[in-house]
Order: structure tokens, then C-alpha cells, then sequence
């Protein structure tokens, strides 16, 4: 054998147990790639397992929201038409006192008026009368 041969086989020999080993490395870090994707797994299946029931809760309770919102719109549709109704109820009253008050303001003082009238017309009529008295002939 030449030096050159030795060498070669030398190199090839310290290639083969540095792709043995190599191989071997890998193996062991395909295991520990392997056993953390499993750990991932099982931990991703735990978090499934306690997020379900979570998240059914978070369906009932949607749920419940939107009967309350529907609830509370229909009431809040109730309460408007109750709030006009009684602002056109309120309204009509207040027309109707300020058309009763205006009325009976209106007879209230033709009443003083013509009380005023008749008071004036009977102290002429007194006036008139006294002064008749005093106008009379002396016999």
C-alpha cells in the first residue's frame, strides 16, 4: 500500500465514524424533537379538553346577551311610544287649561264689567236721585 492509500483510507474510516456518529446525534435529537412534539400535543389536547366547556359558556352566555338585547329593545320601543303618548297626552292638557283659563279669564271679566256697569250705573242713578231731592221747590 502507497502512503496515499493509507491516507484515503484513513479519511475514510474517520468519515465513517463521523457519520456514525452523526447518525447517532441525530437519532437523539429526533427522539427529543419527537418527545416535544408529543408534550405539544398532549398540551394542545389539554387546553382543548378545558376550553371546550369555556367556550359553551361563552355560547350560553352570547345567548343570554342577545335575548336580554332583544328584551330590552322591544321594552325601549314600549317605553317610547308610552313617553310620546304621554307628552301628547300632556300637551293636550296643557292646550286644554290655557283654552279653559283663556274662557273663563274672557267671562271673568265681562262679568266685573258689566258689575262695574251695573255699580256705575246705579251710583248715577243715586247721584241723579239725590240730586233730584235737593233740586226740588220749597213750598
Amino acid at each position: 500500500m502507497q502512503p496515499l492509500d493509507a491516507i484515503v483510507l484513513i479519511a475514510e474510516i474517520v468519515l465513517f465514524v463521523v457519520l456514525s456518529i452523526l447518525c447517532i446525534y441525530l437519532i437523539i435529537t429526533l427522539k427529543k424533537v419527537t418527545a416535544s412534539i408529543e408534550r405539544i400535543e398532549k398540551n394542545v389536547d389539554d387546553l382543548q379538553q378545558k376550553a371546550n366547556p369555556v367556550l359553551e359558556n361563552a355560547l350560553i352566555v352570547t345567548e343570554n346577551i342577545k335575548e336580554i338585547s332583544t328584551y330590552v329593545r322591544s321594552n325601549i320601543t314600549k317605553v317610547d311610544s308610552l313617553v310620546d303618548s304621554v307628552k301628547e297626552r300632556t300637551e293636550s292638557l296643557l292646550e286644554f287649561e290655557k283654552d279653559a283659563q283663556d274662557k273663563i279669564e274672557f267671562e271673568v271679566k265681562n262679568t266685573l264689567n258689566i258689575v262695574s256697569a251695573v255699580s256705575t250705573g246705579i251710583r248715577t242713578f243715586f247721584t241723579a236721585l239725590s240730586g233730584k231731592k235737593n233740586h226740588l221747590p220749597r213750598n
